[in-house]
């Protein structure tokens, strides 16, 4: 990949320092311990790396974060990540395996503005392969769950660590490391819906990873995830709720980690995986399904890495040079691919000028390719009368950034970062962050900080012969211009193109957060109030009818805010009952320039669960998942779904060292919840699981 000629220099200075100056992550975190040693504060056993530049105590992390543990993960069959997800606060969604209630919103953003990374390493986008963004899965589920240690979940704006996609927050996938012994475990669970009409779900996953040599370690995963479609008649079934189309989601990864010398590590990866979309076996009078399915039918993601690090003093450098791509290998497709290659690499270092700090510096390099003949090069001419042709799409982006945490007293820290992104067709975007952190007593935290976020427009977006077509639902904005139902283009065709804009700039944001936490003898509070401006908020607007059609196009035309309060709680309620409950409270989420809803999200989200050790073998829990009244998709903004509150029980028991067993009831009451044109999340389902470990 071409290195543009401005970043040469820079490139090869600071790889050359990358590459010369190698460490151990966990280096970085030394004044942090050490500070939090010196303050009297208790011993802490989270270690995030994903809030800062560095390996940070959960709570003394520069950014709202939440951890999903692996004895989260293990509690109950996780059909999706995104179920996972759904149960911490600031995020909804996650609620079905496909289809728009699948993808995962942080604070009321979309999804296109989570950035998704698996052990810090991008995960690309497929969005572009489908015919319109919306129209597939969120990039969440490539991964087995059983190779994954934990998620950490940064809410609010990361763009000064992370670029472009992190404007609304980042969720990383931190994966199990080579064991020193060879051993691994095998999961599988079986989901029965109450209903005749529901679709079924079968899972089975394993992560097996030991030494080679003394020097040469390995490790392989894998899963495969069924889940059978609804049948229902017209996309619904009789007793009256919306259906979900059948998936079956496959991977498979393998790693190779060698350790060079003691202080450096070469480590090899590669995974293959396949989602693939089907609808129900009832079919119509004309032999085509009652339910489609969502999505396309097969999906291929391949991604390869190698990555270095190292150590050299108390000084850390990593390298990561990856390859993601995503392939529509569907039966009578034209093959849509979207590649993403990336280079980054980061310096970090330890040291103390004055006071306490902890440095790091870093780049990446991002060369973009899209190819989809659906969209890409379809239409006649662009609205400027321009000739189109190719289906083909492609960028090249650059960035360097710095972060360093300042340790100015024991309780105190201030936390600067600074990157600057490079966009071949936008120029430079600056992205600053401040955040403090204070312990005014052992106990308690106080935090906060302002960070700027950006998101520039995807290779579809910029583009003007990049186009979708309406048969009218999205021509509506055009009647004030003439343009109804039976007005036809120059082809003798109705309806309108969609059209991306070479001239839009990126969207940006200024986000403010203030939070507070208690913490002592396993008693936890915490409340944080989060505000959010948008600028340049890019959507479709009215063109007019140009050179013989009809077009809308991409616009920055609008402005937004977000505004909300997220609030966690653990209560001890006895010495083996333990109850942990969050809530997210959406104070506002507003189109400032049309005055409408910004998002079909909750007003108020709940997520409560009792668990209780039993004995020392056997465990039980009880959690219930409340999702207040939200604005309809597809509806005006007077047309509101209804709330809901689902539980779901569960109970795990220890048989011995190697066998654990599950089994529980999902949506315990049977609550049907459709919500207008909406979803509905599925009856009273039963499961069953075991993991044996090796």
């Amino acid at each position: 990949m071409p290195i543009p000629h401005p970043l040469r220099p820079a490139a090869a200075a600071a790889l050359l320092t990358l590459l010369g100056s190698a460490a151990h992550a966990q280096a970085v975190s030394e004044p942090a311990q050490a500070h939090a040693a010196a303050a009297g504060s208790p011993t802490l056993s989270t270690v995030v790396v994903t809030a800062s530049g560095s390996a940070t105590e959960l709570r003394d992390a520069p950014a709202s974060i939440s951890v999903i543990t692996r004895e989260d993960i293990e509690r109950k069959p996780v059909g999706s990540l995104g179920e996972l997800l759904s149960t911490i606060p600031g995020v909804t969604g996650g609620l079905s395996a496909t289809g728009p209630q699948s993808k995962i919103k942080l604070r009321g953003l979309p999804d296109k503005y989570t950035l998704i990374l698996i052990d810090g390493k991008r995960q690309g986008s497929s969005s572009g392969v489908n015919y319109r963004d919306d129209l597939g899965q969120q990039d969440l589920d490539w991964i087995s769950p059983e190779m994954i240690e934990r998620i950490e979940v940064v809410r609010g704006p990361m763009s000064s660590l992370y670029g472009s996609e992190a404007m609304g927050g980042v969720i990383n996938i931190i994966t199990r490391k080579v064991a020193k012994v060879w051993s691994g475990s095998v999961s599988t669970h079986y989901t029965q819906p109450d209903s005749r009409d529901r679709g079924d779900t079968a899972q089975v996953g394993f992560n097996i990873s030991g030494p080679v040599t003394e020097d040469v370690g390995v490790r392989l995963g894998a899963n495969i995830t069924r889940r059978a479609s609804d049948e229902g008649n017209d996309g619904f079934s009789p007793s009256g709720y919306q259906v979900t189309s059948g998936s079956r989601n496959q991977n498979v990864n393998a790693l190779v980690n060698w350790k060079v010398t003691p202080d450096h590590t070469l480590t090899v990866e590669g995974s293959r995986g396949d989602q693939r979309a089907s609808g129900s076996s009832a079919v119509d009078a004309d032999g085509d399904p009652l339910v489609y399915g969502w999505g396309l039918s097969k999906l291929v993601h391949d991604y390869y890495a190698v990555s270095h690090e190292g150590r050299y003093g108390r000084a850390t450098s990593k390298v990561n040079l990856y390859r993601n791509s995503y392939k529509d290998k569907g039966e009578g497709t034209i093959g849509n691919t979207s590649n993403e290659t990336t280079l980054d690499g980061r310096f970090d270092v330890p040291f103390k000028l004055g006071i306490d700090q902890a440095l790091t510096v870093g780049l990446q390099l991002k060369r973009e390719e899209l190819t989809n003949g659906d969209t890409i090069g379809t239409i006649p001419i662009d609205f400027a009368g321009n000739a189109v042709s190719g289906s083909k799409l492609k960028a090249t982006n650059w960035a360097l950034f710095g972060e360093n945490q300042l340790y100015l007293l024991d309780p105190l820290s201030l936390t600067l970062g600074l990157r600057m992104d490079h966009h071949e067709k936008y120029g430079n975007n600056w992205s600053p962050r401040a955040y403090l952190v204070y312990h005014p007593a052992e106990a308690w935290t106080l935090k906060g900080g302002v960070s700027r976020g950006f998101r520039a427009p995807n290779l579809k977006e910029n583009s003007p012969g990049a186009a979708t077509q309406s048969g009218g639902r999205g021509c509506t904005s055009l009647a004030g211009l003439g343009w109804n139902y039976s007005q036809r283009n120059a082809d003798g065709t109705t309806g309108c193109y969609m059209v991306g804009n070479p001239d839009l700039k990126p969207e940006t944001s200024t986000s403010a957060e203030l939070g507070v936490g208690f913490d002592r003898n396993d008693w936890s509070f915490g409340a944080t109030y989060f505000h959010t401006n948008f600028k340049n908020k890019i959507d479709y607007a009215p063109l007019g009818y140009l050179n013989g059609y009809w077009w809308t196009r991409m616009a920055n035309a609008q402005k937004a805010r977000t505004r909300g309060v997220e609030a966690t709680a653990t209560v001890p309620v006895l010495r083996n009952l333990q109850w942990k409950t969050n809530v997210t409270r959406m104070l506002e989420s507003k189109n400032l320039t049309t005055g409408a809803d910004l998002l079909a999200v909750p007003k108020l989200t709940v997520y409560s669960t009792l668990d209780w050790q039993a004995t020392h073998r056997w465990s039980v829990g009880l959690s219930a998942q409340h999702t207040g009244k939200k604005l309809s998709i597809g509806t005006t903004s007077s047309t509101y779904a209804k709330a809901y509150t689902t539980y779901d029980l569960t109970t795990r028991y220890v048989l011995n060292d190697q066998i654990t067993l599950r089994a529980g009831v999902l949506n315990l009451t049977g609550k049907e919840t459709r919500e207008g044109n909406d979803f509905d999340i599925g009856g009273r389902a039963y499961f069953m699981g075991m993991t044996a470990q090796f």
